[in-house]
């Protein structure tokens, strides 16, 4: 069923005049007018806070702060200094770990493209009737799929124990843990 509008119903233009019809005044402006001087003097409208800036700006004194602090800008900084060697430990560990994570995913992603290779061809063995073309092209295909396979999945166990013994690694060589996390 299609709801269709009666002969009664007024008809607002927009959203605003939707709105103006439903509180019963359509067309109909608010007596009230909001500017600074309402804002400020009514509270039920809501408040304006003014501030006025100072002619000299306020420095804390020496007396002031506490006395085991320093200000880092107030420091002399020393451009003779070699950069620190923390950052550059730090991207090397986070660039094994990664590298690390990506080899285990690629040969995740390559072993599951030989076992399709390995099972397409494996049903083109059992399914081709010629015994001379199975035999001669499709065995030895079979068979190179098979030991590219079985490499890969070595692989994968090698690329996974590096892995799980890079946390160990880094740990004796002095990099923090978070530096190997993604």
């Amino acid at each position: 069923m299609t709801p269709v509008p009666s002969a009664e119903a007024p008809r607002a233009a927009g959203t605003a005049g939707a709105a103006a019809e439903k509180r019963g005044r359509p067309g109909e402006k608010s007596a009230v007018s909001i500017t600074n001087e309402t804002l400020v003097t009514d509270p039920s409208k809501g408040k304006l806070t003014t501030t006025t800036r100072s002619a000299a700006p306020v420095k804390p004194s020496a007396a002031d702060a506490p006395p085991s602090r320093t200000i880092a800008s107030e420091m002399p900084f020393d451009e003779s200094a070699p950069a620190p060697a923390a950052s550059e430990e730090e991207a090397k560990w986070r660039a094994a770990a990664r590298n690390a994570r990506e080899r285990v995913e690629t040969l995740k992603l390559r072993i599951t493209q030989f076992e399709g290779e390995e099972a397409k061809l494996q049903s083109d063995f059992y399914a081709w009737d010629d015994g001379q073309y199975r035999d001669g092209v499709i065995k030895p295909a079979w068979d190179r799929k098979k030991a590219e396979l079985e490499e890969a999945r070595k692989g994968l166990a090698e690329a996974e124990k590096e892995l799980a013994d890079l946390p160990e690694k880094a740990r004796k060589a002095g990099a923090l843990p978070g530096w190997l996390r993604e």
